[in-house]
């Protein structure tokens, strides 16, 4: 093939048209992502089983989860500062493969400790799992699809938890809790040789560390998957975008950002702690009420599968009518959807509760993303996100102690729903004071409208 003239490598990523390569890349993303919400949720379906053959307390067995969160709260750090260093792709490929291997060998736990220990460490790789599928998406999917490339990726973790479910129902009755767990953890390392084929590196990643030769073969890999001609390619450094500079973390409470940074992290730190703290207690709580094992599994099913749908739907509410008023109505259908649980007194009123929560409440964390991600200029952009999600895991972690704190003071199925859907509400408080509304508006000028702000 004849070749074109030199093109410059990242303006031609960002406007290549969608192609076989993006797809591609989305495919393993996303599947990435399904692994994550499968392993994630499983403590959720075993845990009414794993109560009562250790005879934990609801907040040991609250715990359990916990354990897991603090995981993913250290992993999403550490598996972000490696992955400058080493490539997204061999660090997406680690996560994977801890996240498998550690809660494959929990089928192995002889009590509650070693089972938590266990369930930790398969957190660290869980927690790397996010950022860098959504690094990769960035760097990689041109300009106008970005936003719909990363949310499509982003909805196969609610997937995976409606797997992990379906998983569950087949396997917990049959062959018991333990082998729910070696099954997730042989899903994850299956993965992991078709990311090493299929899955590629950074473009800007590899000439953002001089190494423009391998740059070059991951851009050819891309003419050849996508069926293009051949070009000869240069790597301008200048067109990835300002570093971050010295004393970030404390700019984040500059003058200008302080307010939009508390009540973010606070925005984050009530969604998660109900997010979680209904997902791990949710089938434990249906048994309790009468309910058989697998209709609990069912519930559960219903109201992941919704969040795939309730993601698009909350970013067209953020689209159309901006991120405050999209907020806003987000919050407020998630916290009458949790009501319904609070009212509901059959198996039907139940199922709309599920649906309810999976359109509105379960999809807030990745809406919730794209605020923070707006919030900050360039320069200090992945430190704010990054130190939001640290605020995020706070409430995974004590969402779920939480819960169990709820059973031991005695109080019913129906008042636990409504002490879950306030902090709903508090979060409405919190996005009125925000001090920017965003609707079609670049990033430069979100930051722009902040930083004039008196």
């Amino acid at each position: 093939m004849d070749q074109k003239p030199r093109e410059n490598a990242f303006q031609f990523l960002d406007k290549l048209q969608f192609n076989r390569f993006h797809v591609q890349l989305m495919i393993f993303t996303t599947l990435s992502s399904v692994v994550m919400g499968i392993i994630s949720q499983t403590v959720a379906y075993i845990l009414p089983l794993v109560l009562k053959e250790w005879s934990l307390t609801p907040v040991e067995g609250g715990s359990i989860a916990s354990y897991t969160f603090v995981g993913l709260m250290l992993g999403a750090a550490g598996f972000g500062i490696l992955s400058d260093r080493i490539g997204r792709k061999k660090t997406l490929i680690l996560a994977v493969a801890i996240s498998g291997i550690f809660n494959g060998l929990a089928f192995f736990a002889p009590d509650y400790t070693v089972f938590c220990v266990l369930r930790f460490l398969s957190g660290l790789g869980l927690g790397g799992i996010p950022p860098l599928s959504v690094t990769l998406l960035s760097e990689l999917v041109p300009t106008r699809m970005r936003a719909k490339a990363v949310t499509t990726a982003t909805c196969g973790f609610p997937f995976g938890w409606a797997l992990s479910g379906v998983v569950a129902m087949f396997v917990v009755p049959h062959f018991g809790w333990r082998v729910l767990l070696a099954v997730s953890g042989l899903i994850a390392m299956a993965l992991i040789p078709f990311l090493i084929v299929y899955l590629p590196e950074s473009i800007r990643f590899l000439s953002g560390k001089g190494r423009n030769e391998e740059a070059g073969e991951q851009m050819r890999r891309i003419e050849k998957t996508a069926r293009l001609t051949a070009s000869q390619w240069t790597f301008d450094s200048s067109t990835q975008g300002a570093r971050q500079v010295k004393g970030a973390l404390s700019q984040l409470f500059s003058t200008k950002l302080a307010t939009m940074t508390i009540l973010v992290w606070l925005s984050y730190f009530f969604t998660l702690l109900t997010v979680h703290g209904l997902s791990v207690w949710i089938p434990q709580l249906f048994v309790k009420a009468g309910y058989s094992l697998v209709k609990s599994y069912s519930f559960s099913i219903v109201q992941s599968m919704w969040a795939m749908v309730g993601g698009f739907f909350l970013g067209f509410l953020l689209d159309h009518f901006g991120r405050k008023p999209g907020l806003l109505l987000s919050y407020m259908f998630g916290g009458f959807s949790i009501l319904i649980f609070s009212i509901a007194d059959s198996p039907a009123f139940l199922y709309l509760a599920g649906i309810a929560t999976g359109l509105f409440v379960l999809p807030l964390p990745s809406v919730l993303h794209v605020v923070a991600g707006e919030i900050y200029p360039t320069s200090i952009r992945a430190t704010g996100v990054g130190w939001a999600a640290v605020a995020s895991r706070v409430g995974s972690i004590l969402g779920p102690i939480f819960g169990g704190a709820i059973q031991m003071a005695g109080l019913g199925f129906h008042t636990f729903f409504f002490i879950f859907a306030l902090p709903c509400f508090i979060c409405m408080i919190f996005v009125v004071f925000y001090r920017v509304n965003v609707k079609n508006d670049a990033l430069e000028e979100v930051s722009s409208k902040l930083m004039s702000r008196s």
